[in-house]
């Protein structure tokens, strides 16, 4: 904090000088160009008068050296120190002027709370992981979690080598529903050691959040191909159905838990809980599990697509055959390029019109200015290839073509 205070000082005096200079030093300089000018001009109308005169083109050149000289005199500025010193003063409601713009104005608009908030956070890494990890009191606030985020990543810009730093802070990030966060921190963590699998399951929880479905559950079914009794890997499996809503998905992996688990277990009476709960949704009946082919989509733009405040991104799928009715489709709102989507026909515009009976189908991508899919007006897109509907598809999507 302290050198962002000494950094402001010296820019706002920069401006300051900037401002006061011209005025106090101006007009004389004005007139000290004006006077070097005059002189610089006698000197080269002087030299060709000699020139003139050595070669007998002049023959009063005496007299024309004198008129020259008089010339001189009667353009040469005289200053008035006296004049300019009154108006020397102008510097001090000047340099308030600056003051009051450059103090008020951050003050105002500035981040100064907030800058001031991760200055002190940053100090008390230590307070705060005692007070939220190691003796949580039962008094631990959201606001807790979010300085102890803050003041970790802190540290972890300084030191960039912490593996355990890492896979802590992309821990809490979890904790906070924080995926993009949680999955750049995880990664890092993976670069640091060399048992990645320590990280996987926590790192596919992270895909899941962030779109990434198909890749995340690649990555747990392989764990689980490894270790069947990895607990954490069968737990997050449960929540990626519960996310799908495929309740019968979860129940079944719940059951595999609970099957590996002593019922001594703090967590057995919560997971018997969870399987009651979606067995309840199941025999209501009015619950239809989500069939058909799911797409990871990737998508990214053009550097040439002009930024529109507000613009939102549509991800759909059409029917390959023909026909622009999206099947399915996500509204993205203040879309950050990269980023992923699954979609499935959970995304469906009306219950009984679906991927489902279609043989393939052609996924789009579409910014809209205007926030109506259908305004075409400075709105830009990119598609897929023709996709199977038998099979669920990783793929990229650049958007690349003006409408």
């Amino acid at each position: 904090m302290t050198l962002f205070w000494i950094v402001s000082v010296l820019l706002t005096l920069l401006l300051a000088l900037v401002i006061i200079l011209p005025l106090t030093r101006g007009r004389a300089e004005s007139s000290q160009s004006r006077n070097q000018l005059n002189t610089e001009l006698y000197k080269q109308r002087l030299q060709e008068l000699e020139q003139d005169k050595e070669q007998g083109l002049l023959e009063e050149g005496e007299q024309a050296t004198q008129e020259l000289q008089k010339s001189l005199l009667d353009d040469v500025v005289v200053e008035q120190p006296k004049q300019y010193r009154a108006g020397s003063w102008l510097w001090l409601p000047a340099m308030l002027v600056v003051l009051v713009v450059a103090y008020g104005g951050y003050w105002q608009l500035g981040a100064y709370n907030q800058v001031a908030q991760w200055q002190n956070n940053a100090g008390r890494l230590s307070e705060l992981t005692r007070q939220v990890l190691l003796e949580p009191d039962g008094d631990v606030t959201e606001q807790d979690m979010i300085d102890l985020i803050q003041s970790l990543r802190t540290k972890l810009h300084v030191d960039g080598d912490d593996f355990r730093g890492w896979l802590l802070l992309g821990r809490l990030a979890l904790e906070m529903r924080d995926g993009a966060t949680a999955r750049d921190a995880l990664e890092k963590a993976m670069t640091l050691t060399d048992k990645p699998e320590q990280v996987m399951v926590p790192y596919a929880e992270a895909l899941s959040m962030t779109g990434e479905a198909l890749r995340a559950e690649n990555i747990i079914k392989q764990l689980l191909a490894r270790n069947p009794d990895n607990l954490e890997a069968w737990s997050v499996f449960a929540f990626m159905a519960m996310q799908q809503e495929d309740l019968a998905a979860a129940i079944a992996r719940w059951q595999q838990i609970l099957h590996r688990m002593s019922p001594d277990n703090p967590r057995y009476a919560m997971i018997e809980r969870s399987v009651a709960f979606a067995e309840q949704r199941l025999a209501e009946g009015n619950h239809a599990p989500v069939t058909g082919p799911r797409y990871e989509v990737e998508v990214n733009t053009a550097s040439a697509i002009p930024y529109h405040p507000g613009a939102v991104l549509f991800v759909y799928a059409i029917d390959a055959k023909g026909g622009d009715v999206p099947l399915v489709a996500q509204r993205i709102e203040n879309p950050s390029f990269p980023l992923t989507i699954t979609l499935s026909n959970a995304d469906a515009m009306r219950p009984n019109i679906n991927m489902n009976g279609r043989d393939a189908v052609i996924v789009k991508a579409r910014i809209a200015p205007s926030g109506n899919v259908t305004d075409t007006t400075d709105a830009w897109e990119g598609r897929s290839s023709v996709l199977s509907t038998n099979k669920d598809s990783q793929l990229s999507i650049f958007i690349d073509t003006p409408l």
